[in-house]
């Protein structure tokens, strides 16, 4: 049986376009600086929630002037949501809807990611933004959140981006990978570093396109772990065949000058 095949366009999801994308923006609770990029992904996304505190941290910008009042939903526990900034979401032209999740199981992320997706039961892809950031524990838990909610052998209810102040994360399902790093007409997005994590299990990967390519080359966590390897400048599309999932992390580049670190 033949390994399954996957193409990748995240740079399309950063890119300065008019219109909307059909995927998801999610805000998580940590701490946001406003810059270009957070701008393109809220211009260019079809449903923009946030995750509880994720609210706050919108409203408390310190550039902000109403740019991003039109959000559309707030799920939770709803134990950081502030007073104040719940009146202001709830008072705008098109309120933002609070969902009170009391739920125990599950995170705020998680809450938001299984509201999501049983409104889009068809599938709509989520870029979560201030992933893998904070706390040790945070991060794993948000890398485990890339597992959890996309089971199966494909993406068949959406795939998931981690998208933090320096780097866009996410899983590689067992198969062959076409990720395109550049797009024709458009800014390059991403910067040359980039790394392959087999977290769950190990896996035998082969890839093009890389400074060190490898072959047939088995990785693991206290074995070897593809990090901080580069993209080479003439290459516009990586070839990852992996036998196992992997996450994959790619750095951003700086978009119109501003600093990398557009998220604290």
């Amino acid at each position: 049986m033949a390994s399954p095949s996957f193409e990748w366009h995240p740079a399309k999801l950063l890119q300065d376009r008019d219109g909307t994308n059909e995927f998801a923006l999610l805000v998580l609770n940590q701490p946001l600086r406003n810059g270009t990029a957070l701008r393109r992904l809220w211009k260019n996304s079809s449903l923009r929630v946030a995750a509880d505190g994720g609210a706050n941290r919108l409203h408390e910008l310190s550039s902000f002037q109403g740019k991003f009042s039109n959000l559309q939903v707030i799920i939770g526990d709803l134990d950081s949501l502030t007073p104040s900034v719940r009146h202001f979401y709830a008072s705008q032209p098109t309120p933002a809807r609070v969902i009170h999740d009391t739920s125990q199981q599950s995170t705020d992320f998680g809450k938001a990611i299984n509201w999501i997706r049983k409104q889009h039961p068809q599938g709509l892809d989520i870029v979560a933004l201030g992933g893998i950031g904070g706390r040790v524990d945070q991060g794993l838990s948000q890398l485990h959140h890339l597992y959890l909610f996309q089971p199966g052998l494909e993406y068949s209810m959406g795939r998931v981006y981690l998208l933090s102040g320096s780097s866009l994360t996410f899983l590689l399902k067992a198969g062959t990978h076409h990720i395109y790093v550049k797009e024709d007409g458009e800014d390059n997005i991403f910067g040359k570093y980039v790394g392959i994590i087999p977290l769950q299990e190990p896996s035998v990967i082969s890839t093009k396109g890389l400074e060190w390519d490898v072959a047939d080359w088995e990785s693991k966590i206290g074995g070897q772990i593809s990090t901080s390897n580069h993209v080479l400048p003439r290459t516009r599309c990586i070839d990852i065949k992996t036998s196992k999932d992997v996450i994959f992390t790619i750095a951003l580049r700086q978009l119109d000058g501003e600093d990398d670190a557009w998220m604290k």
